[in-house]
């Protein structure tokens, strides 16, 4: 017996990830990129404003916290004045704001690294699939 199963497609999202450290900043984008989306990445908090200042449309931030030349909550703080507002989640491995500071300030959620990029990611849909209805698709067609 089929259930009908939801699951977001993919392609029409544009994630800006941002993290000073190269390596996870590529390891990041290729595994974004791998399942399906579109992917711009920036190496500051500053980069990150000046991308999303841009006339480029970025549905998805995931940002670092702790970094040099703008922390996270410069872009949060930038991503907040948007509208419309893409969905922002921090990975930090230490950050100078707790998960509870974070989460009032406008991220929806907080992830410590180190963390698994499957889950880091599997975590980010279940989190977005029910705040964005536009981007859902049925994974199957029961009746």
């Amino acid at each position: 017996m089929c259930e009908n199963i939801l699951m977001i497609d993919r392609s029409l999202f544009t994630v800006l990830i941002v993290d000073d450290e190269p390596d996870i900043l590529e390891l990041m984008v290729e595994e974004f990129r791998y399942i399906g989306y579109n992917t711009i990445c920036a190496s500051s908090g500053n980069q990150a404003v000046s991308i999303l200042s841009s006339d480029k449309k970025i549905n998805l931030v995931v940002s670092d916290y702790k970094m040099p030349d703008g922390n996270g909550m410069v872009v949060l703080n930038h991503v907040s004045s948007m509208n419309p507002k893409p969905f922002f989640f921090f990975v930090s491995g230490q950050a100078d704001v707790s998960v509870d500071q974070a989460v009032k300030a406008g991220a929806l959620k907080f992830f410590h690294k180190p963390f698994d990029l499957d889950v880091l990611i599997k975590d980010i849909e279940s989190t977005i699939v029910p705040l964005c209805h536009c981007a859902i698709v049925p994974l199957c067609h029961c009746e």
